[in-house]
């Protein structure tokens, strides 16, 4: 599981100051999880917050995540009290999100005797592996630091149910 962590003072201090003033904070985690949702979204509109890494020169699709749509459809938030979480279900995203290798496997044909490629034939192939640059979709880096938008959104999120605290 991931964490995220906030290195903003003055949004530390603000979530800090709202949630001694509210009685029940379930409220602003439910409208943080809806950010965090929201920022995923024009993550993945924006092909990446900054821009995601490119395909190899010889893909000629472009370096969007979602070529089924599987991983942004799997996108998915809760809440509680104390808590606003996002994530996925999908085996693949922590690679995709984080970058990484995969392990050196070996495939083998599995409805035929053998595997075609370019008109040779193999009983089974050899595959080293394969790099992922990181493609952070979700509005947190590796680090499990809240990207800009985030942050922003986040903050307002806070000082619109502090404001509200008070009425």
């Amino acid at each position: 599981m991931s964490f995220i962590q906030i290195k903003n003072d003055a949004l530390v201090s603000r979530l800090g100051q709202a949630a001694d003033r509210m009685g029940d904070t379930t409220p602003l985690s439910a409208a943080i999880a809806n950010t965090f949702a929201a920022i995923t979204e024009d993550n993945f509109d924006a092909g990446g917050r900054p821009k995601w890494a490119g395909l190899a020169p010889d893909r000629s699709q472009p370096s969007y995540l979602y070529q089924s749509g599987n991983l942004r459809r799997s996108i998915t938030t809760q809440y509680t009290r104390d808590q606003a979480i996002i994530g996925t279900n999908v085996p693949y995203a922590p690679i995709l999100h984080n970058g990484g290798q995969t392990r050196p496997h070996v495939i083998r044909p599995r409805n035929k005797q053998a595997l075609s490629f370019n008109g040779k034939v193999f009983k089974q192939v050899n595959h080293p592996g394969s790099k992922f640059p990181a493609r952070p979709f979700l509005p947190m880096d590796e680090h499990g630091f809240l990207q800009k938008e985030a942050e922003d959104a986040v903050l307002d999120d806070v000082d619109f149910y502090w404001h509200r605290s008070f009425e």
